[in-house]
């Protein structure tokens, strides 16, 4: 726990995490500035929450070396880099620079669960706590979905478990960090931008499990090679998910699709064609959701009957409506090109893909297999557009398109008389929008207004 009365903290980032980090610091009688380099007309939305906080003061339009340098404590929002200049200075005076997700931590009454991974982090989310709800073992879902750890540990007790959506961005920050299950999905390039090099990000990553003991459990994905490669640094009771090698599933325990059943520890849990979330991916993820929630004390009737009721989560491959014969999928979580392979694996031809954002040094060239096979045009986006151009011309018919409601229009005229469009950004959503679920909502607004257009006549069939 970090004994924070009176002491005098810099909240560096005010957006979500930010926010509900200088209200824990409030309530526990910090003196706190909140700083950021956006200006106040930027942070509205988060500004006047934040506002009304007692002992909460504002620095905007530039992060403050004031209060960061005279600070006692620095927290970090995941957006702002660890390396930043001024958190550099701070720590070489022998400030303790911490991020939301840590600090909330030493507040928790919960026993912890923690997912991290590439991909489909807030599907096993959420499919975790669904399950461990419906098994009578009352769950929170916090993290990086939805709310804040720092905003979750108000309502949290003994009796409850929280279940943690952890980006490697906030596994940068941790210090004593200590969840009682550690789930690594899956490892693919993604925010190489940031991280530099898949080692480092890999070893990001494997930080969610680094503070464990023998008491805990972590699981690692069977299927992927970085995951497995981590097996070795982990101190904590091993569990693999997923699809087994020859010989895993009897030298492992854990949860695996074989032939085509889901096993849990060796027992049929239920057939994969039950699994109410479509693809390989997903059954991957229903993997390691179920057997999470074994471990966490669910039976296995709550676990198959969450798996066959379960649809999904809002801009992972969620059905957004359908005009004439052309299917409009919003899978704006897809944020890296191995989410958009994924994506395209779980729809047949043909497809209009709508492609781009800020570049994560993503390599789009990897998608060209999937792409010649189901995609008959790629609708380029955002910055990343002559990128996309470069990398994927001569091979499909390639468009730009400046606006993401100029994208869907033209994806769907290029569709008909039937086909699906999907928005699979692979790409940041942080050059045109506020974040991916603005890109996500965006897009279904536009397909709300195709869908009226076409009522009204206004839109041929």
């Amino acid at each position: 726990m970090y004994y924070v009365h009176d002491k005098r903290v810099a909240v560096v980032g005010l957006g979500r995490s930010g926010v509900a980090a200088a209200r824990l610091l409030s309530v526990r009688g910090a003196q706190v500035v909140v700083t950021d380099d956006k200006s106040p007309d930027q942070l509205d939305r988060f500004l006047q929450t934040a506002k009304g906080l007692p002992n909460v003061q504002m620095a905007l339009g530039g992060i403050s070396a004031e209060a960061v340098l005279n600070a006692d404590l620095v927290v970090v929002s995941p957006g702002v880099r660890f390396d930043h200049p001024l958190l550099a200075q701070a720590r070489e005076k022998g400030v303790r620079v911490i991020g939301e997700m840590e600090l909330a931590y030493g507040y928790c009454p919960s026993p912890i669960v923690a997912i991290t991974g590439t991909n489909g982090k807030t599907t096993t989310t959420t499919l975790t706590a669904l399950m461990l709800n419906e098994g009578g073992i009352r769950a929170v879902e916090c993290g990086n979905i939805g709310r804040a750890f720092a905003e979750a540990v108000f309502e949290l007790s003994r009796e409850e478990w929280a279940i943690l959506e952890v980006s490697s961005f906030q596994l940068e920050t941790i210090r004593e960090f200590k969840p009682k299950v550690a789930a690594v999905l899956n490892i693919t390039p993604d925010h190489l931008d940031r991280h530099g090099s898949m080692q480092s990000y890999a070893e990001m990553k494997a930080r969610v499990f680094e503070n464990q003991d023998s008491e805990d459990a972590v699981l690692l994905n069977a299927s992927d090679k970085f995951t497995a490669a981590l097996a070795g640094m982990a101190k904590s009771r091993k569990f693999l998910f997923g699809f087994p090698k020859e010989g895993q599933g009897a030298s492992v325990p854990g949860c695996f699709a074989t032939g085509d059943m889901l096993e849990l520890m060796g027992t049929k849990l239920l057939p994969l064609s039950e699994i109410g979330i479509p693809g390989p991916h997903n059954q991957e993820n229903a993997a390691a959701s179920a057997l999470m929630a074994h471990l966490c004390g669910v039976k296995p009737p709550a676990i198959a009957e969450t798996l066959r009721r379960f649809r999904g989560v809002e801009h992972r491959i969620e059905f957004s409506g359908e005009v004439g014969g052309v299917r409009f999928i919003n899978d704006s979580k897809g944020t890296n090109v191995d989410s958009v392979e994924k994506a395209l694996q779980s729809f047949p031809a043909p497809i209009i893909l709508i492609l781009g954002g800020r570049d994560k040094k993503g390599d789009f060239t990897k998608l060209l297999p999937l792409i010649k096979e189901r995609v008959t045009r790629v609708v380029a986006l955002g910055e990343a557009r002559p990128k996309i151009v470069q990398q994927l011309s001569g091979e499909v018919v390639v468009v730009e398109a400046a606006t993401l409601e100029e994208a869907v229009s033209g994806a769907y005229a290029a569709a008909q008389p039937k086909g699906t469009v999907l928005l699979s950004p692979g790409c940041a959503s942080f050059d045109m929008f506020e974040n991916y679920e603005d890109r996500g909502r965006k897009f279904k607004a536009a397909v709300a207004d195709l869908v009226r257009k076409k009522r009204n006549g206004a839109v041929r069939a």
